[in-house]
């Protein structure tokens, strides 16, 4: 009698709880990357053309066999720029660089939500999907996040930080064409990633070495070494592959669970590395913009996401 794929077999890489660290962690990763990029820029050692730099020339190393051996896919040279510019050094400059104006928790916040509202309406508008009333809820609930988010800047911040969050605000929407486009376009995460990586490291690199590659050399080596790893190897590539195996495991829709924690995770890690405490409009806009994040995906009724695929079934 063959038992394949029953739980007695399973193997502990294939678990609920395998996925659910899987997912976590990345998220975490994602969650991090505000306040890990901003504690480098407030040392006065790197800036957001020097992130972006070690993110795309370590993330492009990396991936350039997987490119080397796929290309482009098949996809036309627009496409892939297209994609390159949604997710790549564009979407970096502006991430990074409104840093310099407005806290991390902000863009921790700004950036995803941004990006899964835009996504959400994009797809309405481009890819024909059905606007449903969970869907309607979830951009209502992001907005009013959104708005309190940007009183909290007005009221509590710099007199700048509305720039800090236009530029999050604008980072999400290149997100959200990176986003909408692979669907348009068919294109699978790893590919897409690689595209991403390989092209920004050819686009970027010769005019950022040429016009600021001497302000990289004479930044501390510690900061390079941890915006390289951390950029480069863990944000580009680990993530990308700990959320693809999360899903593989818990199901598209539980593993966009731990999407939607990323703003979460973004404010709580930045209380501890940047003292940046939230206030109570920070709070009011997370719980609103996480809420709007579970409708937009889908998440409010429980029962849509609680079954697993069957393990016989993972690969």
């Amino acid at each position: 009698m063959s038992i394949r794929g029953s739980a007695i077999n399973e193997p502990p890489a294939h678990s609920p709880l395998a996925g659910a660290a899987f997912g976590a962690l990345a998220a975490l990763i994602w969650g991090g990357f505000p306040a890990i990029t901003k504690l480098s820029l407030a040392g006065n050692g790197l800036d957001a053309w020097d992130v972006t730099a070690l993110r795309f020339g370590v993330a492009g190393v990396l991936l350039l066999p997987l490119f080397a051996r796929r290309g482009l896919g098949g996809l036309r040279v627009f496409p892939a720029l297209f994609l390159a510019c949604g997710a790549g050094a564009p979407y970096v400059l502006l991430t990074a660089g409104g840093l310099a104006f407005a806290p991390a928790g902000h863009m921790g916040v700004i950036a995803p939500s941004s990006m899964l509202l835009c996504s959400t309406l994009g797809s309405a508008w481009i890819l024909k999907n059905p606007l449903t009333r969970s869907h309607i809820a979830g951009v209502v609930a992001m907005m009013l996040g959104l708005a309190a988010l940007g009183w909290d800047g007005l009221a509590n911040h710099g007199e700048l930080t509305w720039l800090g969050d236009t530029m999050f605000a604008l980072g999400g929407l290149l997100w959200a064409s990176y986003t909408i486009g692979s669907r348009v376009w068919r294109v699978e995460p790893l590919h897409a990633t690689a595209l991403v990586g390989v092209l920004s490291m050819v686009l970027y690199l010769p005019g950022y070495a040429w016009f600021a590659g001497g302000d990289l050399a004479a930044a501390p080596w510690r900061e390079i070494v941890i915006q390289g790893v951390f950029q480069g190897v863990l944000s580009a590539v680990v993530a990308l592959l700990l959320y693809t195996r999360a899903v593989a495991i818990l199901g598209a829709a539980r593993g966009a669970v731990f999407a939607a924690l990323v703003p979460t995770f973004s404010l709580l890690i930045a209380v501890p590395l940047l003292h940046e405490l939230p206030t109570r409009l920070q709070l009011a806009g997370v719980v609103l913009v996480t809420a709007g994040m579970m409708f937009a995906l889908g998440l409010e009724d429980p029962a849509k996401w609680r079954a697993l695929p069957r393990p016989a079934a993972l690969r």
